[in-house]
């Protein structure tokens, strides 16, 4: 009989925000997956590790995940990565691929289910506690009252037209775009229409919350999110 696929979610950094249901599958996994070559270097591994300190015993599979927007090299490594997974989920193993935040959003784990579903394997999605939820109790906000809706914006790209939309906005992935991102949201802060904050590190040692946009860092951040609130 297969194996199961695990896709877990850590959450976004402190170690207590693992869910008791990711808690149990860590420690009943036969292998951990890891995105990253040197598990001590994983974001995922060290959020983990206080809270489930039996997977430093455990089989670990540990992979560097390249980042390119190159769709065809993308697929290929995934599906070199699979090969890697497959074998073992086909002779029993059950396999638990950590995640930061949630597996839904904006994961890796993603194209690794997607091609073990295809496969007949059994996956399971264990949700962590997404960054902007964290982020925003750490900013003491709320994302949304009555009707007002959210929007999860990707800052990969222009963001000008989702800036439009109405409700509270999310920034993810917004990487070396950040400057670009700050010159359109200073002007809106300005004229009194937004308040803007981003948490950098949100649940770790290092976290730092920031509120106006003219106060967000420049420098790259991966571990940052932004939420711009409406007026």
């Amino acid at each position: 009989m297969a194996g199961v696929l695990f896709g877990i979610g850590v959450g976004p950094g402190d170690p207590d925000m693992l869910t008791l249901k990711a808690v149990k599958a860590i420690k009943e996994a036969d292998v951990i997956c890891l995105p990253k070559a040197e598990k001590d270097k994983c974001v995922a591994y060290q959020i983990a590790l206080p809270a489930v300190p039996e997977i430093r015993y455990k089989k670990t599979i540990s992979l560097d995940f390249e980042m390119t927007s190159d769709t065809v090299r993308l697929e290929q490594i995934h599906g070199e990565f699979y090969q890697k997974y497959k074998q073992l989920l086909i002779e029993g193993y059950n396999l638990a691929f950590l995640t930061i935040g949630d597996p839904t959003v904006y994961s890796t784990f993603g194209y690794i289910m997607k091609l073990a579903k295809k496969d007949g394997i059994e996956v399971e999605i264990i949700n962590g506690i997404t960054s902007f939820c964290g982020s925003a109790a750490a900013a003491g906000i709320l994302l949304s009252e009555g009707e007002e809706n959210i929007h999860i914006i990707s800052g990969q790209g222009n963001i000008d037209e989702e800036l439009k939309l109405s409700g509270t906005k999310i920034i993810m992935k917004s990487g070396k775009n950040i400057s670009a991102i700050k010159e359109k949201l200073i002007p809106l802060e300005e004229a009194d229409r937004i308040i803007v904050y981003a948490v950098v590190d949100c649940g770790k040692e290092t976290e730092q919350i920031y509120k106006g946009a003219m106060m967000i860092p420049e420098a790259c951040k991966y571990m940052m999110t932004i939420i711009i609130k409406e007026k």
